[in-house]
């Protein structure tokens, strides 16, 4: 093949490797966005520290949109691409920081986070007539039986905070409505375009709420600004393109038992970097996880 047809080619041969690849890049950088907020709360609040996050995202989205001189949203666009927005960041990771900050260990909000693919079987199934096959629905029940293993009172070893768990199911609400709403509201402009609109509501929701209610400004130390550098550039920019490309090209049930995935690598990054134990039940969850998920994707 010559130079030229190997160029001409290139989209349509990177494309099936994208499609395998994202999902698993996906989960490893998803991640680390909960150890990287657990990390992080050590030198801020956690509005503070999201509004940061979200003010450094959209800098980064609308100096893409600009310098590439992509296409702009339409006004009806943008209004579906703030509600989005509003969903899948603001309410998500607002639940999540705070039950972090509330004491909830990173792998439990993980968890707790992982039980989306159930939550988005039943929307799916009731406002969508989304019929799933028995093996689907199978693999629904195993994944959520391995993260009930994995938040068992014997691997957590203690009381969780009552306002730190209805944080984090919160969360879970707000990534779930966010990513089935996300499938439908197909934006007529470019991607980073419309990222930048999704990432207004974090950081005005963020910056008021951070100003009524968190006195204290973060500590900014070369920690700090490597931390809420990965969350902004790994998590917020590139997991979350990797999460609509998902999204877009995937049923929306589909696309959320790969979260399955995610307690277990976030377990494991808790458990090297903060001491976070693993116990058997925890292990057998974490395979009951994969099982299921495997179970969700057979054809």
């Amino acid at each position: 093949m010559s130079q030229e047809n190997v160029y001409s080619a290139s989209p349509n041969y990177w494309k099936p490797i994208l499609f395998v690849a994202a999902p698993w890049v996906f989960v490893f950088l998803w991640s680390t966005g909960f150890v990287g907020a657990k990390f992080s709360l050590q030198y801020s609040g956690p509005f503070h520290l999201l509004f940061f996050r979200g003010l450094f995202s959209c800098v980064i989205f609308l100096f893409l949109s600009v310098v590439l001189k992509v296409k702009f949203p339409s006004l009806k666009s943008v209004k579906q691409q703030l509600i989005v927005g509003l969903f899948l960041q603001t309410f998500f990771l607002g639940g999540c920081f705070f039950a972090i900050n509330k004491g909830l260990p990173a792998s439990v909000v993980a968890l707790i986070t992982g039980l989306q693919p159930v939550l988005t079987a039943v929307l799916a199934s009731i406002i969508q007539s989304k019929q799933l096959k028995k093996l689907q629905w199978l693999g629904i029940v195993v994944g959520f039986l391995g993260v009930f293993l994995v938040l068992s009172p014997t691997k957590l070893g203690g009381e969780l905070s009552l306002i730190g768990l209805l944080a984090a199911f919160f969360g879970l609400t707000g990534v779930t409505v966010g990513a089935m709403y996300q499938k439908k509201a197909v934006s007529d402009g470019h991607i980073f375009a419309s990222t930048f609109f999704q990432y207004i509501p974090l950081a005005v929701v963020m910056g008021v709420v951070s100003f009524l209610y968190e006195p204290n400004t973060p500590t900014w130390n070369a920690p700090f600004i490597i931390s809420i550098l990965w969350l902004v550039v790994g998590v917020s920019v590139t997991a979350i393109l990797l999460l609509m490309f998902m999204i877009k090209n995937g049923e929306s049930t589909k696309v959320a038992s790969y979260f399955y995935l995610v307690p277990v690598l976030t377990a494991v990054e808790a458990w090297i970097l903060f001491d976070e134990k693993i116990s058997f039940a925890m292990l057998l969850g974490m395979g009951l996880s994969i099982i299921g998920l495997l179970l969700v994707h057979r054809k």
